[in-house]
């Protein structure tokens, strides 16, 4: 029996909690106790990400930095994709690569998204030796989300959390991340590495053009065909 502490409402990692390590009970809140004390034999204290085993400063040069296919993370993955019933899903025998994107609503500016989408999906469909796809992942449901990693073993995708899904592609994948001009970060390049992923950063070199705390990132389609290629040719 798993209960949540936190006062959000029910969200995309709520499937993965519950039928990770929970599968025969239901999730539960602490009002569901109406007051009445409770021992509990475990407590979890989920760190943010700033102190995330992925955050560069935390990793540290001489770290975890130096770590491949981490015991650790594969030990977490088996045990969630068992959890879906994924876990035994054979890799795709043509490379399938999803490009992660996100885009703003009316109600949620979001970040981070491409200045020309459009160019990236057209040199998608050029691609003569894989198929593609590109998805919304935030408009998925989390069991869907991780359904569609286990089929894909290109995961492209700007700087952001849903990169975090490379913990679940399928074997001998490689994640092709795109970096807008101003940082160059290496969470994700760690997180790939613990997987044991194969990684690819793409650095756009334009500057970002910004609709309030939203970037938009522009991508030349001359070093995306190059980088899809390369990770082509990988899986």
């Amino acid at each position: 029996q798993t209960v949540l502490f936190d006062r959000m409402p029910d969200g995309p990692f709520s499937s993965l909690i519950e039928r990770t390590f929970s599968p025969k009970n239901k999730l539960k809140r602490s009002q569901d106790y109406a007051g009445r004390k409770v021992v509990f034999d475990e407590l979890i204290f989920h760190l943010e990400s700033p102190a995330g085993i992925v955050f560069p400063k935390v990793a540290g040069p001489k770290g975890v930095m130096t770590c491949t296919a981490s015991s650790l993370w594969l030990g977490f993955r088996a045990a969630v994709l068992q959890g879906f019933g994924l876990l035994d899903t054979p890799a795709p025998q043509v490379p399938h690569a999803v490009l992660s994107v996100r885009r703003r609503t009316g109600g949620k500016n979001t970040g981070r998204v491409f200045a020309d989408e459009a160019a990236l999906t057209r040199v998608l469909k050029e691609g003569s030796a894989m198929t593609s796809e590109v998805v919304d992942l935030g408009s998925l449901p989390f069991d869907r989300q991780i359904a569609l990693m286990r089929r894909t073993n290109i995961l492209v995708g700007a700087h952001g959390a849903g990169l975090m899904h490379v913990l679940f592609l399928a074997e001998e994948a490689v994640l092709l991340e795109i970096h807008p001009s101003y940082r160059l970060d290496r969470h994700f390049r760690l997180a790939a590495r613990m997987a044991g992923k194969l990684y690819l950063p793409l650095r756009s070199t334009e500057p970002v053009t910004c609709q309030g705390t939203s970037d938009a990132i522009p991508v030349s389609e001359r070093n995306f065909r190059a980088a899809l290629d390369a990770a082509v040719r990988l899986a």
